[in-house]
């Protein structure tokens, strides 16, 4: 049966910008491949009659060169299975699979599919973001992986920064993806050179000591008048409740319900690593959760209004957008908290969990216990921690542990 060939324009998805991503459809005994082109544009560009872009489009010669080149390439992989007996569709998509990963942008959205398919919602949020910046620099979703050599990544970063302002530590976060894929076409032997090995940029800034707020600033926070039930209130609660627990992330806060106090204890699992934690409730705890106790009647409600007690949140994904929502403005009202405590420093959510480990070392916590307190899974981690404090404090802390 003949094999037919066929582009087409996928109009049921947009991308942001509007336009319409071009597939190559291969027919087989009935049955379909569809093979994406990385080329986009508007559906007024597109003739489906001719399988082309229009002349209107002012880049349609070079557009049609490469969909051409694409076409061809499709077909001699196709003759050369076909020769050898294999027809099969199946066959014929997993060869297709290995040579159209030399594209950079396929690379990317496997690798940014695994993060989703895992459940690492933020480092996928960012990977999109460092894609998008990439097909914008490019102009389109081809690029080769072996055009990425030292010279490309210094003019990728300069890009960045004339062209999105962006500074050191974002443009290092924006570089991980492409990390990521280099390491990956390394792996599968599609480039032989890391030309990161000759690539001296995209930097972070040297890290200076975290913010950390004092238990006078805390105290401080605590004694402000604030409107019982407003954004402001919530916001203040969650934050200096975060501190009295020992520094719960905001993922945690949020998820916190009823049912994770009981018999005097806070017990819950971590969203971020899945391990457990049971504590005594402190004074401190009890006062601020008193705020709350009239919905204590229901173990499944949420013990902070961040996220609804009305509502199942069975698509982890979903879930993870909310928080992040919800993180945002938090971190509004807590800048205008700070403004009002006249305490000098915006601060995020996450400046309780520093403080605590800060005002832990102060009193006496060692490497381990501070590691236990902030759940984490590796000493390492906690040894980060301890090298944005004070220097004084770490060598305590350190001293007390090793003599």
């Amino acid at each position: 049966m003949t094999t037919r060939f066929h582009f087409y324009l996928r109009t049921d998805r947009t991308n942001k910008n509007g336009e319409c991503n071009i597939y190559l459809r291969v027919t087989h005994n009935r049955k379909h491949a569809y093979i994406s082109t990385g080329i986009s544009v508007f559906p007024k560009f597109w003739n489906d009659r001719s399988e082309t872009i229009r002349k209107s489009h002012t880049n349609n010669k070079a557009l049609n060169s490469l969909l051409n080149a694409k076409r061809e390439e499709v077909e001699k992989i196709y003759n050369e299975l076909d020769k050898s007996g294999i027809t099969s569709l199946k066959a014929f998509k997993d060869r297709l699979t290995g040579v159209y990963k030399t594209n950079f942008f396929d690379l990317a959205d496997d690798i940014v599919s695994e993060m989703k398919r895992t459940g690492k919602f933020y480092p996928s949020k960012n990977a999109n973001v460092a894609i998008n910046k990439l097909e914008a620099f490019e102009g389109e979703r081809i690029l080769p992986v072996k055009k990425i050599d030292a010279d490309y990544l210094e003019r990728f970063e300069k890009y960045l920064k004339l062209e999105h302002k962006n500074g050191s530590n974002t443009i290092s976060k924006n570089f991980e993806l492409i990390r990521k894929v280099i390491k990956q076409a390394l792996k599968d032997k599609i480039i032989s050179v890391d030309p990161f090995t000759t690539f001296d940029g995209a930097k972070r800034r040297a890290s200076g000591q975290k913010l950390k707020l004092s238990m006078d600033q805390i105290q401080k926070i605590g004694k402000l008048g604030l409107t019982e039930g407003s954004a402001k209130w919530h916001a203040r609660n969650a934050f200096l409740f975060s501190f009295y627990s020992g520094g719960i992330r905001f993922g945690d806060i949020c998820c916190l319900k009823w049912k994770n106090v009981r018999d005097g204890r806070l017990s819950y699992a971590m969203n971020k690593n899945g391990k457990y934690f049971s504590t005594v409730l402190n004074e401190f705890q009890k006062e601020i959760l008193s705020r709350y106790s009239v919905e204590e009647n229901n173990p499944d409600h949420y013990i902070f209004p961040f996220l609804n007690s009305h509502r199942k949140y069975e698509d982890d994904s979903e879930l993870r957008k909310q928080i992040s929502s919800k993180n945002y403005i938090v971190n509004k009202n807590l800048a205008k908290i700070a403004k009002q405590a006249k305490i000098g420093d915006t601060f995020s959510f996450h400046v309780s969990r520093h403080s605590f480990a800060q005002h832990a070392v102060e009193n006496g916590l060692d490497v381990y216990e501070l590691m236990q307190t902030l759940r984490h899974t590796k000493i390492e981690t906690t040894q980060k921690y301890l090298k944005s404090l004070d220097e004084g404090l770490a060598d305590k802390a350190m001293s007390k542990v090793f003599g």
